[in-house]
Parts: C-alpha cells; sequence; structure tokens
C-alpha cells in the first residue's frame, strides 16, 4: 500500500501547527470548566431519574436487569488492556503506527491479478480479515464502547474503579504520547492496491463521537479525570475538528450525499457542539438542508441506501445520522425537525417510507433481511419533535414485541437493554 494524501497532509509546517496547538490551549486553558461538559448522546435529566430509581429500590425489573448487565460487563472491562493503535501488525503509508489504518470491510482480493491488487468491492459481503487485530477498526470499536459502558457504570453506580479504568483508556488512545492516535483519518477504510486516500474512511471515526464524549462528561465527576484530561483531550478534538474540515480528504467528506456524507455531518456537529462552534454547527445545518433532495426522491426514498444489498439497514443507518445530528442542532438552538426543501423533500417523509415495515407491508427493495429494531431510535429521537403519536407507539409496540422475543437479533437485545436503562419512560 502507498501513500494516500500523505504529502498534502503534512506539508502543514511544524511551526505552524504549534501555533495553532497553543492558541487552542490558551483557550481551553482560561476558559474551561471541568463540570461544565455538553452530553452529546444522553438526556441528563432523564438519566438522573433512572439513578434516582436504581438508589431508591423503586426501578422497574427490566431497568435493574439492564443495570446488572452492564455492570457486569464493566467489571470484565476492568481486567482487559487498553486498547491502542500502536498494536497494529500492518504498517500505515507514512510507517507511523500512530496514524489511524483500516481496511474497507467490504473489499477483497482481486481473483484476476497475481498479487490480488487492487482489491475489488463485494458490496454487504464483509472480508473478515479486514476487522482483525491486524489494523486498527476493531480495536477502535472495542475501546469507544468499553468507554461508553465504563462512564455508565460509573454514573450510576458512583464506584470510582470504574472511572479510573476508563479514563486509563481515554489516555492510552488519545493522550499519551506513546500510544496515542494521531487526529486524522488520512488511511481510514483503505483499500490494498489503491493509492490515494478514501473519504468513505471518515465514516470510522462516528465512534469517537457518538460514544467517548457523553463517556468524558461523565467521568468529569471523577478524580481520576482532571482538568489536565480534560484539555489535552480537547486539544485532541480540536485537531481532529481541524482536520475534518479543512484537509483535503475532510473536504471531500463533506461532499458525500449518502450515509457517508451524514455520518460526517453528526460528527462535525458533535464535536462543534461539545467545543462550543456554533458557526460550524449552523454550516453543517445548512448541509443537511442541501442533501434533502439530493437524498430523497419524492416517496421518501432514499435512493442512494436502496441501491446497497443491505437496503433497508442502510437507509435506517443514513437516518440515524441525520437526526442525532438534528438533535445536536436543535441543543444549539436550531430546529429543522419540520425543515421542508423547496422540492418537497422532508425528514418525515423519508421516516413515513419506512413506518409501513413495522406494519408488516413487505419491504419492496433487495436487502439481506429487515429488523426493525434499526428503524425505534430515530423514531423515538423524532416524535416528540413532529409530534406524530403513531412514532410513538410503534417505539412502544417493537419494544414491547423485542421483550417478549425468546430469539431477539443482536441489535434486538443491544436495543432493549439501552432503552431499559436510559429512556425507560418511553415504553
Amino acid at each position: 500500500m502507498v501513500c494516500m494524501g500523505f504529502n498534502q497532509f503534512r506539508a502543514l509546517s511544524v511551526s505552524k501547527r504549534v501555533v495553532r496547538l497553543s492558541l487552542i490551549l490558551l483557550f481551553f486553558g482560561s476558559h474551561y470548566n471541568v463540570n461544565a461538559q455538553k452530553l452529546i448522546q444522553l438526556d441528563k435529566d432523564e438519566i438522573a431519574k433512572v439513578k434516582k430509581k436504581l438508589k431508591d429500590g423503586s426501578a422497574s425489573q427490566e431497568t435493574q436487569k439492564a443495570y446488572r448487565s452492564l455492570i457486569s460487563t464493566a467489571d470484565r472491562l476492568l481486567e482487559i488492556d487498553n486498547p491502542t493503535v500502536i498494536n497494529k501488525t500492518i504498517n500505515p503509508p507514512t510507517n507511523d503506527k500512530h496514524d489511524y489504518l483500516s481496511i474497507s470491510r467490504y473489499w477483497w482480493p482481486n481473483p484476476n491479478t497475481e498479487d490480488g491488487k487492487p482489491w475489488i468491492r463485494k458490496d454487504g459481503e464483509t472480508n473478515p480479515d479486514t476487522q482483525e487485530d491486524a489494523v486498527d477498526r476493531k480495536r477502535l470499536g472495542k475501546m469507544c464502547k468499553a468507554v461508553r459502558d465504563l462512564s455508565r457504570a460509573y454514573y450510576f453506580s458512583e464506584s470510582e474503579y470504574y472511572a479510573k479504568k476508563g479514563a486509563s483508556m481515554i489516555r492510552t488512545w488519545f493522550l499519551d504520547t506513546e500510544t496515542r492516535m494521531n487526529p486524522n483519518l488520512e488511511f481510514g477504510q483503505s483499500v490494498p492496491g489503491i493509492d490515494k486516500g478514501r473519504r468513505s474512511g471518515i465514516l470510522d471515526g462516528r465512534m469517537i463521537p457518538s460514544y467517548v464524549l457523553d463517556a468524558i462528561t461523565l467521568f468529569s465527576g471523577s478524580q481520576h479525570w482532571t482538568k489536565k484530561d480534560n484539555d489535552a483531550m480537547n486539544l485532541w478534538l480540536n485537531e481532529y475538528l481541524v482536520w475534518l474540515t479543512q484537509s483535503d480528504l475532510g473536504k471531500k467528506g463533506a461532499k458525500q450525499e449518502n450515509n457517508h456524507g451524514s455520518w460526517y455531518i453528526f460528527q462535525v456537529t458533535a464535536l462543534a457542539w461539545y467545543t462550543d462552534q456554533k458557526p460550524l454547527i449552523t454550516k453543517m445545518v445548512e448541509l443537511i438542508k442541501e442533501n434533502f433532495d439530493h437524498q430523497f426522491d419524492d416517496k421518501g426514498r432514499q435512493l442512494h441506501e436502496l441501491k446497497r444489498t443491505r437496503s433497508f439497514f442502510y437507509s435506517c443507518f443514513n437516518l440515524d445520522a441525520l437526526t442525532q445530528a438534528m438533535a445536536i442542532a436543535d441543543k444549539a438552538g436550531i430546529d429543522i425537525w419540520q425543515y421542508t426543501s423547496e422540492g418537497g423533500k422532508s425528514l418525515k417523509l423519508a421516516i413515513d417510507y419506512l413506518v409501513p415495515v413495522t406494519k408488516g407491508v413487505q419491504w419492496e427493495h433487495p436487502t439481506k433481511g429487515v429488523d426493525v429494531s434499526y428503524l425505534v431510535p430515530i423514531l423515538e429521537r423524532v416524535s416528540s419533535k413532529i409530534r406524530d403519536k403513531e412514532y410513538k407507539k410503534i417505539v412502544k409496540s417493537v419494544l414491547t414485541e423485542i421483550q417478549g422475543n425468546e430469539k431477539p437479533t443482536k441489535n434486538e437485545r443491544t436495543l432493549f437493554k439501552e432503552f431499559s436503562l436510559l429512556k425507560r419512560s418511553t415504553f
């Protein structure tokens, strides 16, 4: 594999980068309040209610069961080694193990060439070799989910053991000189034999704002997460946000009109909210509006996602990103839940195209199975914003059905635990 976008990325002089870091450090050093962190995914009032009920014993059996499962998971995580990018066995083109490297999951060795390169794409067919520890994607996911679970276990139990382990994981992956990840995804979802950076690799980064930011907020009350840690982490996050918005690859990522573009918008919106950069949020909101006419047709079909072999999943995956970004924008005082484009495209139009499947209507597009649980978080997120009572009924119905299912899918199990612990008032 050869260098992809490397010259452009490294062209920024050392002196300029030092100046930029110094300015960011000055800003956070003078303005940052450890206890003023912002939640991205979680609802502060909702989790506080759950915590109170767990303490006084009034929590439902489902909530108590989900809590016990969380603690069991967190206890196991106390014993694992901290994941780090330097443990990969395949080097990126820079030969710097601190640079993140992953290989795109749907690409396989070419049977028509002697060395198998360039690899070829088989949509929907995951190459297991791309998900192994030779590269970083699996480790990134493991770290992010571990930090999420440890932070929630700490919040509800107030046991410092969980905060200590979770904080150490964050420092290992992002901050410690010997093990840190450089704040870029220049080599994300690379393809052997293709010698250029791939904007689709930016998708891997969604796990950081999805899981890590709220974890930091929950850890901010612990003695094991200090202001020094916060300042250093904010430096990293700002450097990553600069890369997302100013690098050649990041700018290309912003132009994607499918779910990859939506997850790019989510990342930038979440990071901008977390680091108090509202102009960037406004910019992402305008991009969402522009993309409606590119993403949806007049029936609400998501044409880019319908081309995929897992068309129902990817239709939900795209709306999941969009609604999460819109929820963050809402926190910043920008409400676009009801927005309709000049072409008549709206979020509700796209959601309503998927809803009939929850009522037993057959999905008319090619797909590898239909799991309606992927639609539930979207409906729950928008139900109070679009004011559609039907959405709430569907959420309750699907969750109740999962509760009585003896063989739930993996996503159904995860979803039910999530709602039981964090959103119990939904059903």
